[in-house]
């Protein structure tokens, strides 16, 4: 039996973009499944209700693709699993878990064009800061903005601290070479640079109207609140803020 790989990111990283990207005759892709997207926020609250919903469920269903299925190489590329890492670190020790990153000034400019932390938004209705955290005594405070940055700085701090590699999305789609050093050889997984070339020229799941601008136009505000909130993270990730 092969072990899978799990590429995790926060929402909005280009995990739809990349599953698709990686699909081939050799190797399946799944994205994500309908689920998952209760079950992260039950894990973001516990470590123990990760493992009770990657256990009997979750475990099975990817043992059943490394079983049933014909191709050579089997993978997740899963925002919503993003909070299960320590589970599948337990369950497939032998697996890649890579952390996906995009720029946290793009993700957020993408989430505020969308619902994420609206009242009626269920997949961030039960995702705060925990006690312990700094923003605990914060959170009925601030902005729905502020909000977004430290959901973008919490996620992927918690990503980078428990996943064996990182990759940026940025990269990914500007250069081949640094694709296939980091995710076609990590993988296992054969793809030429002409099929490369043809499939980043076709995004999913883009945002197709913003209602936000883009952080080049960003107030005085917004800039102080990013950098207070996410520079921290967005150094540790490997941007850079000089140009905010």
């Amino acid at each position: 039996m092969n072990n899978p790989f799990f590429i995790l990111a926060m929402g909005r990283s280009g995990t739809k973009f990349l599953s698709s990207l990686l699909n081939s005759n050799s190797v399946k892709v799944v994205h994500e499944r309908f689920p998952d997207v209760l079950f992260y926020q039950l894990a973001y609250r516990s470590e123990k209700l990760a493992d009770n919903y990657f256990i009997p469920y979750r475990r099975n269903v990817i043992d059943r693709e490394l079983k049933n299925n014909l191709v050579s190489n089997y993978g997740e590329v899963n925002g919503l699993l993003r909070r299960h890492c320590k589970a599948i670190h337990r369950f497939y020790p032998s697996s890649k878990v890579v952390h996906l990153v995009r720029d946290g000034r793009d993700v957020v400019r993408s989430m505020m064009s969308r619902k994420s932390f609206k009242w009626y938004d269920i997949s961030t209705r039960f995702v705060h800061p925990l006690k312990g955290d700094p923003y605990w005594n914060k959170w009925y405070l601030m902005s729905r903005f502020e909000k977004l940055c430290w959901y973008w700085m919490i996620d992927n701090k918690y990503l980078r601290l428990n996943c064996n590699n990182r990759i940026e999305f940025e990269k990914i789609i500007s250069d081949y070479n640094y694709y296939k050093l980091n995710v076609l050889d990590l993988l296992g997984i054969n793809q030429s640079e002409k099929n490369w070339k043809f499939l980043v020229k076709k995004p999913k799941n883009i945002t197709k109207k913003y209602y936000f601008p883009h952080w080049t136009e960003w107030n005085k505000e917004y800039k102080s609140a990013f950098i207070n909130i996410c520079s921290k993270e967005m150094k540790a990730c490997g941007y850079n803020l000089s140009d905010l």
